[in-house]
């Protein structure tokens, strides 16, 4: 009679065991597919904006006969993850609003306004995007870190994930002058 509740003892702590590991485990799973799903559409979003910004550069250039967006050639698009290109395409807020509204000697066509609202839109899905993003990563880092799940995290090795930053110190800077 002692081997029988035992058993019976040891059958629920193993099913309760297993369920705490299932459900834990499809929390992973369901913050990873969302944080992949962020990830994939800020990097379309940040390729969406530097053709844009390609197109602004040929755009202005013929407009002014000057030079504008010197080093964006240099961006090597495929090389750079998501938080890199988006590092190196922030460092072009401050020219394009510069451009855009101090520059009271350019007369831009009612197309090459478009371009610079289609990259006002681009900028504020991307940063909807990365707030989605951060928001599933601090879920997950949470997972990572607080019991029973660290014990999954440990299991399946995951990490703690970066944050992307939403410092636009050079509009700052700008809005301060």
């Amino acid at each position: 009679m002692l081997i029988y509740i035992l058993i019976c003892v040891l059958l629920i702590l193993f099913t309760m065991i297993f369920i705490v590991f299932a459900i834990n485990s499809n929390r992973f799973s369901s913050i990873l597919i969302k944080i992949n799903e962020a990830e994939e559409n800020i990097k379309v979003l940040l390729n969406e904006k530097y053709n844009l910004l390609l197109l602004i550069k040929e755009t202005v250039s013929n407009t002014l006969s000057k030079e504008v967006f010197n080093s964006i050639d240099e961006i090597k698009i495929e090389d750079l993850n998501s938080f890199e290109l988006n590092n190196e395409l922030s460092k072009f807020d401050k020219e394009v609003i510069e451009l855009r509204d101090f520059n009271k000697d350019i007369e831009l066509s009612e197309d090459n306004m478009k371009l610079f609202d289609d990259l006002d839109s681009i900028d504020t899905e991307c940063v909807a995007s990365e707030k989605y993003y951060n928001d599933n990563v601090n879920l997950f880092n949470k997972l990572i870190n607080s019991f029973p799940s660290n014990i999954i995290a440990k299991i399946k090795r995951y990490k703690e994930k970066d944050l992307y930053s939403n410092k636009k110190e050079e509009i700052f800077e700008i809005l301060k002058q």
